[in-house]
């Protein structure tokens, strides 16, 4: 087990979900990051299915009810495209409520369920070259920059960013949705 900012982190090679794993860890943690190389039952909204193969960063954090929860998919989405500015990727998009586009693809979704007074956020970002995902119509970060990247590398620069955003919502909400406004997709 390890440490990023003040979540402890637990890492698998293969899970059915994050989000059921991060439940059950929330027994124990109140502030904990799920991460798996792969899933065999990843899912989005309404029980779709997530494909989600080795090479992507597949992950679920916890977070305890609190004055910005109420924006969590907003300073979820918000934080997921400053990492990828981060990497050189300008041009992404928020397709409301869960996913980021680019180029009319998708690169990353999010799922944020409800257990007691926690949050669960899942997210599921296509990192590593995949030809399936070329199938089905997603993209993946090295599809678009052509350099190895490291997933725990994205991992550490969206808690950041997540801390960044969560901050900018707790002094002023409306800089905030003016900003997730400005980059949803109309």
């Amino acid at each position: 087990m390890k440490k990023i900012e003040d979540y402890f982190v637990f890492e698998f090679e293969n899970l059915s979900s994050t989000m059921d794993v991060a439940k059950e860890f929330l027994k124990k943690y109140e502030k904990v990051i799920i991460l798996a190389k792969k899933q065999s039952e990843g899912r989005g909204r309404y029980g779709r299915k997530w494909f989600s193969p080795e090479g992507g960063l597949y992950f679920s954090f916890t977070l305890k009810k609190n004055e910005t929860t109420n924006f969590l998919s907003e300073i979820t989405s918000l934080s997921l495209i400053e990492t990828f500015k981060y990497y050189g990727i300008k041009n992404c998009k928020i397709k409301f409520p869960n996913d980021i586009i680019i180029n009319d693809k998708k690169i990353c979704g999010i799922l944020i369920e409800k257990s007691g007074d926690f949050y669960i956020v899942g997210v599921g970002v296509n990192v590593k070259k995949n030809e399936n995902l070329k199938i089905n119509n997603y993209i993946a970060m090295e599809d678009i920059l052509n350099i190895d990247l490291k997933t725990e590398d994205i991992l550490i620069n969206f808690i950041y960013n997540f801390k960044k955003i969560t901050e900018l919502f707790r002094k002023n909400k409306e800089i905030g949705l003016k900003e997730w406004s400005e980059n949803l997709i109309k």
